[in-house]
């Protein structure tokens, strides 16, 4: 199953022409122009009740297949404890967008890190107390806080990074053939994210069967499916992939959304939904729902090739021969969320010094009762360890340990 790049198929609609999202009390949302250097990026924000020149920016930056929507519930708890709390929609992502169509070219990692610098910029910063991210989002923070410790001061990340150090070994790219030898044969979901098919068969039809897709694919991740039991893996192996979801590892002879259908067909409807109400009404679902049938996951899926793809992945061999992230580093994921474990010794990469620099990292928080959507299912404790992290660095302890 090889790796083939898209162009984006974005919608041709100015997102600045469409009606603004939805968006609870406290938050507002617009466009920052950041051409000809970056995108116009759609962000959301929340300030605090009186803000001064002196309001320290936290960033927080959404995954697959989110948006900044994601962290609608996180943002105001933020502007509550005195921040400029900003979230924006990635670079090919809801309603971001370029003057000119982005290029599959444009999906490189070096991007992820001058799309947050530009942003920060337009935004009138020198410094970012945290840059948050979540998924495929954490990715992103994470490569800034590698780029330039000197411009983000901390880095929360509910995802551990995968290895920067150099392009994937041989041996990952053969995991498709490794699952597909299986009794049961399944694939791994990054390199079917990767194939020509795999857009459309995610996007269409849509309307309620979307809506429906997108329900089961938030309520698997999450901790409201109790299926969920993560733990550590042996090793990239199909076999020991294969204990994980279909989610993750699906069934070979099925799209996504045939795998998430397969495990919803024997839930309650009345129950999924009673559960997704505390964290994710349908009218919240919607918004999703509205903004990936404009746009397409296309810009999403873009980005896996940053994963996958020996060549793409190399673009970050500049850090490679011991580059680590040296700003203080948390790891905050929940307790029901396979996506910490999905790569065998990430975590470990951390905690032993290998991709976070030793001293610099502040540990591994597992938020019971969250699954992968930690940020919207539990916002509260979310925050709390944002800002734990946060006040250390603004307190002067926040040096190498």
């Amino acid at each position: 199953m090889a790796y083939t790049h898209q162009d984006s198929t974005s919608s041709a609609i100015n997102p600045q022409s469409i009606p603004p999202l939805p968006l609870p009390s406290g938050l507002t949302s617009r466009f920052v122009d950041c051409t000809p250097n970056s995108l116009i990026f759609h962000i959301i924000e929340a300030l605090p009740a009186n803000p001064t020149p002196s309001t320290k920016l936290i960033l927080c930056i959404h995954g697959f297949p989110e948006l900044a929507f994601s962290w609608r519930n996180v943002l105001p708890l933020l502007s509550a404890a005195g921040y400029h709390a900003v979230a924006f929609d990635q670079r090919g992502y809801g309603r971001t967008y370029s003057p000119s169509p982005l290029s599959k070219d444009s999906f490189r990692p070096l991007n992820l890190i001058k799309d947050t610098v530009a942003l920060v910029s337009a935004l009138g910063y020198t410094s970012v107390s945290a840059v948050v991210g979540h998924d495929f989002g954490a990715m992103t923070a994470y490569l800034c806080a590698l780029a330039r410790p000197d411009l983000f001061k901390s880095l929360t990340s509910p995802r551990p990074p995968t290895s920067h150090h150099k392009p994937p070994p041989p041996k990952k790219l053969d995991i498709q053939t490794s699952l597909l030898s299986l009794p049961s044969p399944r694939k791994h979901y990054k390199w079917y994210y990767c194939t020509p098919p795999a857009n459309t068969e995610m996007t269409y039809p849509t309307g309620a069967p979307l809506h429906e897709f997108l329900r089961g694919y938030f309520h698997l991740k999450s901790a409201d499916w109790p299926v969920n039991n993560p733990h550590p893996l042996e090793a990239w192996t199909g076999e020991a992939l294969s204990v994980m979801p279909r989610y993750y590892i699906m069934d070979a002879d099925a799209d996504m959304r045939g795998n998430v259908a397969r495990d919803m067909k024997a839930l309650d409807p009345g129950e999924v939904k009673r559960l997704a109400d505390r964290w994710l009404p349908d009218e919240e679902l919607a918004v999703y729902v509205e903004e990936y049938s404009r746009t397409t996951f296309r810009g999403g899926l873009n980005w896996y090739g940053l994963q996958t793809s020996p060549e793409i992945a190399g673009d970050v061999a500049v850090w490679s021969n011991g580059g680590k992230v040296n700003v203080p580093t948390v790891f905050v994921a929940g307790d029901k969320d396979w996506g910490t474990y999905q790569e065998p010794g990430a975590v470990e990469s951390m905690v032993e010094g290998r991709s976070v620099g030793r001293g610099w990292y502040r540990g591994t928080k597992l938020v019971k009762g969250a699954g992968h959507w930690v940020n919207q299912e539990r916002a509260e404790e979310s925050v709390r360890e944002i800002l734990e992290l946060v006040k250390e660095v603004e307190s002067g302890a926040a040096a190498k340990l």
